[in-house]
């Protein structure tokens, strides 16, 4: 991970304003800056982690003047008794942050529990754990944390959705049969997994073939299984060109089978495809489609 942050990069990671950190630290001592050859000021990742305990406490009601009088290892048990025991969403991005950053498993795992256990299944990832993974990710291309940082929170939420979507009831088949996939270059699965969760407990038959599915293994498939829909992804780095052949390919060899695709990379594409392919930009179009919420 990288040691050193500006105050920007502490702000997005606690979610703590910025100009509420240097309150914190011109008035009450909390954060010491150290500056650079170039004397520009940065905050180490000790600090960090000292930052995600005290936004943990503030948020749980207590006054910033206590906290400062505290020593760091008394701020570092607090938090750590709060993280474990009691539970907000107003407080779950320095939960799952803390965690996350010390690959804390345990912690974690036991987080997810209550957030489930307290929210559902449903609200738990489209309120906490999406918006937080856009926060991770946007770290990670900034090169602030580790590929393993997302890796590790992503995977733990998937672990958690396979676990509920095995537990679901076999759908009838009175539902058209839809297949879902990633083309063969992506491995980011949990939008698309979770998309499958809803669709199940929705009562409708599902092929889930998830990671780098070639286009030809697509259509072979949903012949095998007359998919009336395929759902797609496209999450992971791509072109334009390469999205245009892998759905040629799949709309020359299909017959019958209407494509949902999303994806930060198809926009460009709304406007261009045929009437068979519906591009969509939000989890809101399947839900409404699909009726998958009451």
């Amino acid at each position: 991970m990288n040691k050193h942050y500006s105050i920007g990069e502490l702000a997005v990671l606690s979610q703590i304003k910025a100009h509420t950190i240097r309150i914190w630290e011109q008035r009450h001592g909390l954060f010491t800056p150290v500056r650079s050859v170039g004397n520009t000021r940065y905050y180490s990742e000790q600090q960090l982690m000292k930052l995600l305990n005290v936004a943990l406490l503030r948020k749980n009601g207590m006054k910033i003047s206590r906290i400062a009088s505290m020593s760091e290892q008394e701020i570092i048990e607090k938090a750590s008794e709060l993280t474990t025991s009691g539970f907000s969403k107003k407080t779950a991005i320095e939960q799952m942050m803390n965690a996350s950053l010390h690959f804390d498993q345990t912690t974690l795992s036991k987080l997810f529990n209550t957030y489930i256990e307290t929210h559902g299944i449903e609200e738990t990832f489209e309120d906490i754990f999406f918006p937080f993974l856009k926060i991770v990710g946007n770290l990670w291309v900034n090169g602030k944390i580790t590929p393993g940082h997302e890796h590790f929170f992503s995977n733990m939420c998937k672990l958690k959705l396979f676990s509920v979507i095995d537990q679901l009831p076999i759908p009838a088949n009175s539902k058209p049969h839809i297949l879902l996939a990633l083309p063969e270059w992506d491995y980011h699965e949990l939008g698309i997994l979770y998309y499958h969760y809803l669709l199940k407990k929705a009562g409708y038959a599902c092929t889930y073939l998830g990671q780098a599915v070639p286009a030809d293994d697509v259509v072979q498939t949903a012949k095998t299984v007359n998919a009336q829909h395929i759902i797609l992804t496209f999450i992971g780095p791509t072109t334009e060109k390469d999205i245009k052949d892998y759905l040629d390919k799949i709309i020359e060899n299909t017959t019958g089978t209407h494509l949902f695709i999303s994806g930060p990379h198809v926009a460009t594409l709304k406007n261009k495809q045929p009437k068979k392919v519906t591009v969509f930009m939000s989890m809101d179009t399947l839900i409404k489609k699909f009726k998958l919420k009451d």
